[in-house]
């Protein structure tokens, strides 16, 4: 897994989706916070059928908020939120005299 900065996104991460007249950002991504990763997505309404830089910046955004307490890590194109690893969580070893 890779680093991801939300600054990052572009139109390869998202979906724009076109539901009841409206037209949606999506930002898919896999929630691994939890004991089983769930596939969820972060969106939000934009005026047109594509996507605009300020779109982008404001997904950023929404990006960055959501994740609070949280990493962005990215594997091939699939963008993955996870717990920040803990200082010591790995095995321990025990020294022996």
């Amino acid at each position: 897994m890779k680093p991801f900065d939300p600054a990052e996104v572009d139109e390869t991460l998202t979906r724009v989706v076109l539901h009841n007249g409206k037209a949606y950002l999506l930002f898919p991504y896999i929630n691994a916070t939890k004991n089983e990763p769930e596939y969820k997505s972060i969106g939000m309404v934009i005026a047109g059928p594509s996507a605009t830089v300020q779109d982008f910046h404001n997904l950023t955004a929404l990006l960055i908020k959501g994740a609070q307490g949280f990493l962005w890590r990215i594997v091939f194109n699939t963008p993955w939120m996870i717990r920040i690893p803990e200082e010591n969580s790995g095995p321990q070893r025990v020294e022996r005299r």
